[in-house]
Formats: C-alpha cells, structure tokens, sequence
C-alpha cells in the first residue's frame, strides 16, 4: 500500500508525540524516585528554608535568606558519613582539617545601626572574615590546619582567603567563645576528649564581594536556585545593594540536658540584602517577584519547611494573600506565609502611606552601638578611638576585641578608657581583664582584648596610641599612597531574654528556635574600618637611577666607540 508525503510527515510527527509524552511521564516518576530517594535517605537529615523581608525606616527593604540543614553526628552512626543534604565539600574539609566549629561570611556595605535597626547576622565588617576551632595545639598542627583550611575554602568559594596567613590571624580567648563550647566540647562529628581546641580569627578587609562567590555558594542549597526560595537569588539584584552579607555557619550543638549525647551539626548557609525598590522603578505596590525579578517556584521538594516571614510595621502596609499565621519576633508582629501548604507563587507589597519617622527610627536602635576612627597627624604615629555607646538602663558587660596589623606597634600603656554622661560627667574605667598580645614583625598582629562594664546612658571612650612601621618597598600595594584598609573592632556581649530594659536584636531572635541556651545570646557588633597612611617610599626613584645611569652609559659608551673606532690621520699643511 503506498502512503502519500503527508502521511509519512503526519506519522513521524505522531511517533513523536508519543515518544516525548512517554519521556516526560518517565522523567516525572524519576523525579519522583529522586525525591523519594532523599526523604528516605535522609530521614535523619533535615533542611529548612526561611526568607525575612522587613521593610525600613528609610524606605528601604532588608531581605535575609536562610537555608539550615541538621545532621546527626557522625560518630553516633557510620551510616552518617555518606552525603543526602549536606555540603559534601564543607563536609570533607571540616573533617580533613579537624575543624570544630567554623564561620565564613563576606560583607559588602556598611550596616547602618542608627537608622535600621539591629542587623539579622553577627558579621557587619566589611570585607571577608574567618572564624574557626580547630583541633589541636597552638604551635603544632593547629597552624597547618589553619592554612589547609583558608586554602581550601578560597578554592570552593573563588576567593582570596588564602591570603590568611599568621600574619593576619589572631588567637583571642574571651570574644568568640559560645555556648557549646562551654558545655561539653562537642566537636563536629568527632570525638574531643584528647585534644585542644584553638580559635583562630581571620580577616580580610579589601576583599570584594561579588557573584563568582555567590555561584559556587548556590550549588551547596539542594535545590540551588530552581525552586523553593532559592530560586529567588538573582545575582543582579543581590549586588545592586546598599548592603550584602553572604556567609555559611558550621557549629555542632547538643539537644537535651548537660551531658546528653544526642550531638547534631548544624550547618547555614545565609544571605542579608538591602534593597531600594526605587532603584527598580518599584513605588508604593510591588511583588517579591519584581522586586528580585525571579519568579518563586514553590517550595523546594526536599524541605521539611519552607516559610516567608514579613516583618509588619505599626501602619501603612498591606500584604496580600492572607498569611497562615502570625507571630512576635523581636518585639514586632510578623505575617507568616507557609509556601507548602499555601502553594504560594508571590507576595503583593502595598505601601498605603510612608510608615517612619525619625522617632520611630530612633525607637529601632540597638542597645549598643560602636564607632571607630583615627587620630594624630604625621607618618610617624597615630592613635585609635573607639566609641561605645550604652543604651540600656542598666550597666552592660562587654568584651572588647581590636586587632592591628604587625606595621601598627600598638602601646599598651596608653590605653585610656572614659565614661561620657548624659549630663557631661566624665569618670575613668578600669576593665576586669586585659589580654594584650604584642605583634610580631611580619610574624603575627598585635591585639587588645579585653572585659568591661559599660555604665548605663553612656558614651564609653577607649583610646590607644601606636607608632607606624616601615615596610619593604615590595610589601606596598600597588597602590600605596591610598593607604591600608585595617580591620574592624568587634565588641560582644551577651543578651538576657530575662532583660526587660534591652531589646532583643533581630539576630538573637532568628537564632533562639536553634540554639542550645534559649536564655542568653551572644551578639557582635563591628565598627568601621580605617585607612592607615604607611611612610611610602619614593617609588618613581628607581627608574630615575635608572634613566640616569642609562644616560650617562650612552654618552660614555659614544665616545669611547668613536675614539676606537676613528682612524686618525696626520694632515700636512702646504707651504704654497
């Protein structure tokens, strides 16, 4: 039987439609099977996803995604050492470098305390900053873990960490201590009763932010940025910012009672933005699709909860649907929306009227706040002033912690601490402990730590003086006249939730659901940098001496050639 042109073509394309039906049921159910695959594989594992939108004062919008997976420890089973959830990457270098407890962030943009509040994370320095413990002693192979580390995690994370040496790492005993720590020494997976745990501290203060280091940081979420919240990390507008932290947490943690052995590790992966919606021609109504221009595709198939939480002010906004629920954080109502069981695919923000002042944005403030600059004159000295100011009612304990490059020859003698009145009264301070660490040229930094009571309604002054160093014409940057971005302060102290006199920061709150101590929270508060202007030496002067030298070897090597060169010759005079 002969068949026309037209039922061939009208056959093939039939065949088709069957082949590619088939293929897309069969990709479904694989689908399926893979997600099947990681409930059932990981039923021990958990992973949550959390975006905050809190509008500002100013206008502006914070936006903080979280992303939490929890693991057993993998000392309470062997089936714990395979990889369903968590990073395999961080997995294998915690583990490689025995790290305990690890905290990576990169900041971008200076956290306006004054104006928006407490931040939603610890690390506002701008820059990028390491926090580890690690396993083992101060002067053996702590110091090759340490680097290990660095180098390792400037390879995932395309960054220059590796250029953390002892140079810019500093030891300190009293800021970055937590609460595990002080309970039963719980190590990330492993056993720690025969070993030591040494803190080290690195910063980075030049380094730059951008999306080569949000890249490899996406492809650590399970889902990445094909659904669930994730989906809404657009680079364009992460980096069209007035400020960005991006960073990962890795710290084990103890349910139950003192001595309890059932140890998880806890492993975050977060991003803190500031945005402008005018900056993207949003007005007064607008979506969080057109404010991250990404659409958001449900919750991602593997998360045990997938919520957006909005942050509600006293008036002025409408948000549409209607959330699942609502709840307090950290004093102010929140709309919750569940994306699971809601099968939300957008949020609508309505701003009805311009909701802040200058005394509701004063009411947001944080009970403390720090700043620090510089002072003196001339390229041989200077001087560091750090301002601490108190709101609270009462007394407040803090530890104060400033870590200055070796070239920086910090004098302990001149520390000089004041506490500055409400009404102008002045009254020296003497802090409980003092850890000071002399610098070692091009060895180790010098640091000040130390513990102090801030009185209540105060403006605590601290001031120190140092003299400057000289350093080795290839140790400049190479652009020396700008100067050395030095790292910032960092000032702890621990927020009571029994404290009705001190509101409690939006950090503390997002973090008391996962902590082991849901009484007390440590809180960081980082200043600003400072620009340090080094004697620079005359770098135009080399090629200087080297023009000269050249000028006068030309002039030399012309005579000299023209004098062996030239016959010279005796000319007769004639008589006639």
């Amino acid at each position: 039987m002969l068949v026309s042109p037209q039922q061939s073509i009208f056959t093939v394309l039939l065949a088709s439609f069957y082949l590619l039906a088939d293929s897309m049921s069969f990709g479904e159910a694989m689908r399926a099977d893979s997600v099947s695959h990681y409930r059932s594989s990981s039923n021990s594992e958990t992973f949550t996803e959390d975006l905050l939108v809190k509008p500002l004062h100013d206008g502006k919008v914070l936006l903080h995604f979280e992303f939490r997976v929890q693991q057993p420890s993998a000392e309470a089973s062997s089936s714990q050492h395979h990889y369903h959830l968590f990073p395999r990457q961080i997995g294998e270098i915690a583990k490689q470098n025995g790290v305990d407890e690890l905290h990576l962030s990169f900041t971008q943009g200076g956290w306006r305390q004054d104006t928006w509040g407490s931040p939603p994370v610890n690390s506002q320095g701008v820059g990028a900053e390491i926090i580890a413990r690690i396993n083992g002693t101060e002067d053996g192979s702590s110091g090759s873990k340490w680097k290990g580390l660095t180098n390792a995690l400037s390879g995932v994370f395309c960054a220059s960490l590796n250029f953390i040496d002892e140079g810019n790492t500093a030891m300190p005993q009293l800021t970055f201590t937590t609460q595990n720590t002080k309970r039963d020494g719980v190590r990330a997976g492993q056993d720690n009763s025969a070993a030591t745990n040494i803190l080290r501290h690195g910063y980075l203060p030049r380094e730059n932010v951008c999306t080569e280091n949000l890249t490899p940081w996406i492809k650590q979420l399970p889902c990445q940025a094909k659904s669930g919240i994730g989906a809404l990390l657009n680079p364009y507008r992460l980096f069209n910012m007035h400020f960005h932290s991006m960073g990962i947490s890795l710290e084990p943690s103890i349910e139950g009672e003192i001595g309890s052995n059932r140890k998880t590790l806890n492993y975050k992966q977060y991003i803190s933005v500031v945005l402008d919606p005018h900056t993207f021609n949003l007005d007064k109504s607008w979506t969080l699709s057109e404010l991250m221009d990404r659409d958001l595709y449900g919750a991602c198939q593997v998360s045990t909860k997938s919520t957006v939480r909005v942050i509600m002010p006293d008036s002025g906004l409408k948000v549409l649907p209607k959330p699942a629920t609502t709840m307090r954080l950290a004093g102010d109502q929140v709309s919750v929306f569940d994306i699971q069981k809601q099968n939300i695919s957008d949020i609508e923000f309505e701003f009805t009227k311009v909701a802040a002042n200058v005394q509701t944005a004063a009411t947001q403030q944080p009970t403390i706040s720090a700043h620090r600059y510089v002072n003196g004159h001339g390229g041989s000295s200077g001087g560091v002033v750090t301002e601490i100011i108190n709101r609270s009612s009462q007394p407040m304990d803090i530890i104060f912690l400033d870590t200055l490059p070796w070239y920086l020859r910090v004098y302990s003698h001149t520390l000089d601490i004041e506490a500055t009145t409400a009404d102008g009264q002045v009254k020296k301070l003497t802090p409980t402990k003092i850890l000071f660490t002399p610098a070692i040229d091009r060895g180790r930094p010098s640091s000040i730590e130390l513990s102090l009571s801030v009185p209540e309604n105060t403006r605590t002054t601290l001031r120190y003086s140092f003299d400057k160093g000289f350093l080795k014409y290839t140790e400049h940057p190479p652009d020396a006249n700008r100067g050395f971005n030095i790292g910032p302060a960092i000032i702890t102290y621990q927020q009571s939730a029994d404290r009705v006199d001190v509101k409690e920061s939006l950090f503390c709150a997002l973090q008391r659901p996962y902590s082991n101590n849901t009484k007390n929270c440590t809180v960081r508060i980082h200043t600003e940098l400072f620009l340090a202007s080094l004697p620079t030496p005359d770098f135009s002067m080399p090629y200087n001496v080297i023009t000269f030298t050249c000028t006068v070897l030309a002039l030399f090597f012309g005579r000299i050639f023209n004098l062996l060169t030239r016959d010279f010759a005796v000319l007769k005079e004639d008589n006639d």
